[in-house]
């Protein structure tokens, strides 16, 4: 079962939240999804010494007592949330102390999970719905159905194309262009490849894979050489895609 998240800057949120933190040393709940819309959220934006974290891990974190991963579990603290930090730099182990809705406990500083940068979070998808969060700075165009399209500074560009069956999607290539690597990554759970190309002008790369039944993503960059694998990795690491409804009896 994959667990679903709940999403930012709702009244729902902000009272899930508060039950979690309260429900003392339990197992980890599933975070809650609210209904999905075409609308961007903001965050609180980062600064040079942070005044807030934001989870970005599609499954949440855990909030801790102490700043230990053997430590009790109080709740757990879904994607997109943001948590007013208490100490601008992480503790030793890699941990943030935070502010929960009634105590003060620890999320994880691995950038992995979490962030002091500023985010927005698209949503889209019909048959299968699926969100994805990206930093401050950035925009995103669609036309009707079309491919989603993520501009930053410098140029910066993340493509998001989406079809029924990987068969369906368009080329990840142009003809001519050279590959110059492959990796294993892992998006949602879900094993693709990561494809880079040859480029000394700037970060070109792609992922392609099935993500669920009825649900396939293509995912392209071009990006700054130099924070170009750094930037593409956020943008894959907090992909969420939301399980297909299972049909009534």
């Amino acid at each position: 079962m994959v667990p679903r998240r709940a999403v930012a800057g709702s009244p729902v949120l902000a009272l899930a939240v508060a039950v979690l933190v309260l429900a003392g040393c339990a197992t980890s709940p599933s975070p809650k999804p609210s209904p999905l819309q075409l609308t961007p959220r903001s965050s609180p934006s980062a600064s040079t010494a942070p005044s807030a974290v934001t989870v970005i891990a599609p499954l949440g974190v855990n909030f801790r007592s102490t700043p230990s991963a053997s430590a009790s579990v109080v709740g757990v603290i879904p994607q997109g949330v943001s948590l007013p930090l208490l100490d601008p730099k992480p503790a030793s182990g890699g941990w943030w102390k935070v502010q929960g809705a009634t105590q003060t406990g620890w999320i994880t500083s691995d950038s992995q999970y979490t962030s002091t940068l500023s985010f927005q979070t698209f949503e889209g998808g019909s048959n299968v719905p699926w969100s994805v969060m990206y930093p401050g700075g950035w925009n995103f165009d669609q036309e009707n159905a079309g491919p989603v399209i993520f501009n930053g500074p410098q140029g910066a560009s993340i493509t998001f194309d989406t079809a029924a069956t990987t068969a369906q999607l368009p080329a990840a290539a142009s003809t001519g262009e050279t590959q110059s690597g492959v990796t294993s990554i892992e998006v949602y759970g879900v094993t693709a490849s990561l494809v880079r190309y040859a480029s000394t002008a700037e970060y070109k790369a792609s992922a392609e894979f099935q993500a669920q039944s009825g649900l396939a993503f293509l995912i392209q960059a071009q990006l700054p050489p130099k924070s170009g694998a750094a930037t593409f990795n956020l943008f894959l690491e907090t992909v969420f895609i939301t399980p297909a409804a299972t049909p009534s009896p």
